[in-house]
């Protein structure tokens, strides 16, 4: 079937189906929602906030995944989770950061792993995006942009599933509540496996949680591990890869907090082992092992004045690797943060941040963010930021040594000037925001073939220039989300680096619910890709839905409808169509 006839099609549901909300979207001005981001040195309401800010809460997560916010994207290598590549504002997979609860989680071998989280998307409350720079809060990594991952309370109940789909894929999870003394405790297990759509792109990961979340803390403990087939993942000339990663992450907060000041102290560990076997018919001809481990204390610090908020705090990192490709080293690093709120009045929010990272054997770096929001009216915001944001070498790019691949132990920090203007409107049911930004990058690190040898190198200068348009609508019966980024990014060396220039250059998210008789309801999502110098996509997500009991519901779904052959990284093929069912019990 001709694909431009069924994106008509698709197009025309859509906005048919949104047809009779259209005179509520404009319905009387509603006060501003307080929704709150949660960061190290930061809790703030979100109309307050100079920079752009994405929440994608638990329902729209559940629905649409985590890709419904165009501004980022998992680029991945395997679906379901075997293994994604974090891109914000057309950064790559080492540019941003992620954190967990407000505490920031990195891997010293490579950001490869970044995106090895031990939990269910089930258990998250939201996902919140800062894009634009985020070193001035988190510290390293923060060059593109953060994610910060934040879990539900936890909750008395049950919740089990299981899914079988194509290509043999099956898919159970089960997660227990039950109360205690001291709070409610969720228990969570899942396993996903599939023998693939092509030979050596069959996975098998498993999941563990144990967590309980309210108010005042958090203790957190998740296990994943993986086995798949990495076809492609890091080389063309093999298509025998296999990989195995384990992961760890601990995480226990407390929370003080008197009339006029607020004290959280937290802590995270997390290990993760990597094994890696170039043929895996033939194991023992190459293999490299890592084990890196991460264990960072975070102390923030807020107190309320008359007339400014202040957020000062300490960040203790023990980062190590020990690996038989890249050697054993140790990253220390040592880091205070102080941020100011001047009160003005009740329309116009100023904030200025700084933070000092010290590193062992490494550059010590201040990084800073300006930012101004002003409210024109109790449901409509402006605002601009300008921000210092970097992200240090990882210990692959210093290290790596292989006859025809060269890591570079004189690297520099990458650095960029983020600065960025746009504004939010809010209803009860409806949110608008768009956004026009500016990415000045120095010394970046990409990989460069100079006499068949590929070696890392800082490069000059990288320019990142584009805006993004955001929308969702939210009602009971009907449901949709909108959100378009364009990208255009200038550098000398863009066609010959290895990960520059491989950036999307449009990038289009249409999703909608709406709600059918007999307790049935319909989704659909479409993204449309088109990358620099490369062709586009159309991929659509569609699933129908029915409650058969109180409890008890049924699923169909099917990823990538058109059956699209496309390719998110460079050499390795993206997942056919797709088509699973599934039953859930929730009580």
């Amino acid at each position: 079937m001709n694909k431009s006839f069924i994106l008509l099609i698709f197009l025309l549901n859509f906005f048919f189906s949104g047809f009779s909300f259209g005179e509520e979207i404009f319905e009387e001005a509603q006060v501003l929602k307080e929704v709150k981001v949660v960061a190290p040195a930061e809790v703030r309401s979100f109309e307050r906030i100079g920079q752009e800010v994405k929440i994608i809460d638990s329902e729209i997560i559940k629905e649409w995944g985590f890709e419904t916010y165009s501004g980022f994207e998992l680029r991945e290598r395997g679906f379901f989770g075997v293994q994604s590549d974090l891109s914000i504002r057309g950064s790559n997979f080492e540019q941003s950061l992620i954190a967990f609860e407000g505490i920031r989680i990195s891997d010293p071998q490579t950001g490869h792993h970044l995106m090895n989280l031990p939990f269910e998307k089930d258990i998250l409350e939201n996902l919140e995006i800062l894009p634009g720079g985020a070193s001035s809060i988190y510290g390293p990594g923060g060059f593109g942009g953060a994610l910060n991952f934040n879990l539900k309370p936890s909750t008395s109940g049950i919740k089990i599933s299981g899914i079988y789909g194509s290509y043999d894929y099956k898919d159970i999870y089960f997660n227990l509540g039950f109360s205690t003394f001291f709070s409610p405790i969720n228990i969570i297990f899942s396993q996903k496996n599939s023998s693939g759509f092509i030979w050596n792109r069959d996975f098998d990961i498993r999941v563990f949680n144990f967590y309980t979340k309210d108010k005042e803390k958090i203790f957190f403990y998740g296990f994943q591990e993986k086995d798949f087939g990495a076809r492609n993942f890091y080389t063309l000339k093999w298509d025998t890869e296999w990989e195995t990663t384990k992961t760890h992450i601990f995480l226990a907060k407390k929370v003080f907090y008197g009339f006029n000041w607020f004290f959280e102290p937290g802590i995270l560990y997390r290990i993760n082992y990597d094994t890696y076997i170039l043929d895996r018919r033939n194991p023992s001809f190459y293999k490299n092992i890592h084990k890196s481990q991460v264990f960072r204390v975070n102390l923030p610090f807020k107190t309320e004045t008359k007339y400014m908020d202040c957020f000062i705090g300490i960040e203790y990192s023990y980062e190590t690797l020990d690996s038989s490709r890249l050697g054993d080293h140790l990253r220390i690093e040592e880091a205070f943060y102080l941020w100011f709120y001047p009160k003005i009045n009740s329309k116009i929010f100023p904030a200025f941040g700084i933070r000092y990272d010290n590193f062992t054997k490494g550059e010590d770096i201040f990084s800073y963010n300006l930012a101004l929001a002003y409210l024109l009216k109790e449901n409509l915001k402006i605002r601009t930021s300008f921000n210092y944001s970097y992200r240090i070498p990882s210990f692959t790019e210093l290290y790596y040594w292989s006859p025809g691949i060269q890591g570079n132990p004189s690297l520099l920090s990458e650095k960029s000037y983020n600065f960025e203007i746009g504004f939010d409107r809010y209803k009860k049911n409806f949110d608008f925001s768009a956004t026009l930004f500016y990415r000045k990058g120095e010394d970046i690190i990409d990989w460069i073939l100079k006499d068949k040898i590929v070696k890392a190198e800082n490069l000059e200068k990288l320019d990142t220039i584009g805006f993004t348009i955001d929308t969702n609508y939210k009602k009971s019966s009907f449901s949709f989300i909108f959100s378009y980024t364009y990208l255009n990014q200038i550098s000398e060396k863009l066609e010959t680096a290895r990960y520059m220039g491989s950036y999307l250059r449009h990038n289009l998210i249409l999703g909608f619910k709406v709600k059918l008789p007999y307790e049935t309801s319909f989704s659909s999502k479409l993204n449309y890709q088109k990358r620099y110098k490369e062709q586009e996509t159309y991929l659509i997500f569609c699933e129908l839905s029915k409650k058969l009991f109180k409890n008890i519901s049924f699923n169909i779904w099917v990823e990538n409808l058109l059956d699209e052959e496309y390719e998110e990284v460079r050499g390795v093929k993206g997942i056919p169509q797709w088509i699973g069912i599934s039953i859930t019990l929730d009580k």
